[in-house]
């Protein structure tokens, strides 16, 4: 039987790591893709942070999972998911909100929040807002940035607030690659899939 080589084993540690990181953030809520990787790592014993995957590495196990289990409840649910994102991007439509995140990329649980980026002068500006519409909501821990976690039914919403003068570097695309959609490709999105 052939010995692996370093680089084939490191190549099947990382992808193991990946489907339990997408199974415990599927079956059990975890949002925070570092926390997910750490505590798979751990439960197959490994050590080695190089042998840890990436974002988009546990995103593919993600999809993968969906599709082997459940995939009719799971595109139920996103489809659900999608929806209310919808109506919450033309609440917040004065405030050029854009969708991203998990629900946007087809790799959301039934755990997951609807996450929405808009552009304020000022996130008190948002915040009343929501006070004025009777929003249920708390200040999120966000590093560097506000966010505010609105509860709302099926899914929460994790809103952060954007200064209103990185609303035109963001509309030519984002430093950090996120995918981000507005409520207009949204709405063909949703369509397209009927």
């Amino acid at each position: 039987m052939p010995v692996k080589s370093g680089s084939s084993r490191n190549s099947h540690v990382r992808l193991r790591i990946a489907q339990v990181a997408a199974q415990l953030m599927a079956e059990h809520g975890i949002r925070d893709y570092a926390f997910a990787k750490r505590k798979a790592a751990r439960q197959l014993g490994v050590t080695d942070s190089h042998a840890l995957p990436n974002n988009d590495e546990i995103d593919e196990a993600l999809r993968s999972h969906h599709a082997l289990y459940g995939p009719d409840e799971h595109a139920e649910t996103l489809r659900a998911q999608r929806e209310q994102a919808l109506a919450v991007l033309q609440a917040f439509g004065q405030f050029s909100p854009m969708l991203t995140g998990a629900v946007l990329s087809g790799t959301a649980s039934d755990h997951a929040n609807i996450e929405i980026e808009l552009y304020a002068d000022a996130s008190k500006e948002f915040e009343q807002f929501l006070l004025n519409q009777g929003a249920s909501f708390k200040v999120a821990d966000r590093p560097g940035r506000q966010a505010y976690l609105i509860y709302s039914d099926p899914a929460d919403i994790l809103v952060t607030v954007l200064p209103l003068s990185s609303q035109h570097a963001h509309s030519r695309g984002r430093a950090d690659g996120a995918k981000r959609m507005n409520a207009e490709q949204l709405s063909r999105l949703l369509q397209e899939q009927d």
